[in-house]
């Protein structure tokens, strides 16, 4: 066991101070750990220098003021490893969720929207703002800061804004457009000018604004332009309409051969109370899209479309909905004795063997298939 004279115990605290130490606390514990470590590895005639520039190298990467400035980090900021913990994991999580919600989409696995959101979710209110915390804890310069804000800034909004898009939620492009606004026109050309001035970084800047500029471009050539949008509402409207024609004609013809009916059965009863409700769900579905419950057909002057937002009423609408999937399967008891006639469809099914129940979906879907329902009815009856 090596035993430290005073001159050498001197000589380490001296040296811990000229490498940049100023804590006085720091710079005791230092001294203290050096001493025990030499005491206890070095040979009783071993060579102290060269065993004390061993040793202190294992205290830091660069510098041994290093050390104090992530002491005064941890100080400062006592849930710095809590957060980059959670940051790990919440980015662990959201990778793991977002790879599943995709392979259960491909394979149309019930819960692909539920790890989608999760995925998603976690990364853009979670995994990303704790990344900017802690990376901006790193960079002392206002402009790396600022960069890495809108930076992380436009991928939270890009983020959500495929989100708001999958789930057909609204202001899905309104995100998607912020997002590609903060990083093309403002991040890109702060980067960019910033980068360029020096040598060592031109080209990575370079590198990297080129693939800014491809990220932008690729959302652009995903997302459908207000021309074309517009022109599919009023393809789709106009599409509601004929429907709503034939309907109204099939009403008619209907209403004409059963009103002279003195006795009516229940299936009739029944019909007639399907037909009320899919009416009610309608007028419903086009005040909420359009301010009023019909839409007429100079619809296109007035604006009056309806759009691809998902299939969505208030509680008290909803109860004419939970109405009608009760009527339908009372209708059903009632077709057991008249075979001939048509069931009408609770869901879909698909190739896979997958039930798609009705009214889920776009509001579109959903008053093609209230018509659907209207028109099976009177079929039926008549």
């Amino acid at each position: 066991m090596y035993c430290l004279s005073e001159k050498q115990i001197d000589f380490i605290l001296n040296d811990i101070r000229a490498r940049g130490v100023e804590m006085e606390s720091l710079q005791l514990n230092l001294h203290d750990h050096i001493c025990c470590i030499i005491e206890q590895n070095l040979e009783e005639n071993g060579d102290f220098e060269s065993f004390y520039q061993k040793t202190i190298k294992t205290f830091y990467k660069n510098e041994l003021w290093e050390i104090e400035e992530e002491t005064l980090l941890l100080l400062t900021h006592k849930n710095y490893y809590a957060m980059k913990k959670i940051m790990i994991l919440s980015g662990t999580f959201s990778a793991a969720t977002m790879i599943l919600g995709i392979l259960f989409k491909f394979m149309h696995w019930p819960g692909a929207s539920l790890f989608i959101i999760l995925g998603i979710g976690t990364s853009s209110l979670i995994f990303l703002p704790l990344l900017y915390l802690l990376k901006s804890k790193d960079s002392q310069a206002t402009k790396d800061k600022l960069i890495l804000g809108l930076g992380i800034l436009s991928g939270i909004l890009l983020s959500l804004s495929i989100l708001f898009k999958i789930m057909h939620w609204p202001f899905a492009i309104i995100l998607g457009y912020s997002a590609v606004i903060i990083l093309g026109l403002i991040l890109l050309p702060i980067y960019f000018i910033t980068g360029i001035k020096t040598q060592e970084n031109k080209i990575n800047t370079i590198t990297i604004s080129i693939v800014i500029i491809m990220i932008c471009g690729l959302w652009l050539t995903l997302v459908r332009t207000p021309y074309g949008s517009r022109k599919k509402e009023i393809t789709d409207t106009s599409s509601f309409l004929i429907n709503e024609q034939i309907v109204s004609s099939q009403k008619r013809i209907y209403d004409s051969i059963t009103k002279n009916d003195s006795l009516e059965s229940n299936s009739k009863k029944l019909s007639k109370q399907i037909i009320r409700v899919c009416e009610k769900i309608k007028s419903s579905i086009i005040l909420k899209e359009t301010g009023m419950t019909k839409i007429s057909t100079d619809f296109e002057t007035k604006l009056n479309f309806i759009s691809e937002a998902n299939f969505r009423l208030p509680g008290t609408a909803n109860k004419d909905v939970d109405s009608l999937l009760e009527f339908i399967k009372t209708y059903h008891l009632t077709l057991n004795v008249t075979p001939h006639k048509t069931k009408l469809p609770l869901s879909y099914q698909t190739n896979s063997e997958e039930k798609i129940p009705f009214f889920v979906g776009t509001n579109l879907i959903v008053l093609t298939q209230l018509q659907q329902t209207e028109l099976i009815v009177m079929q039926n009856e008549m």
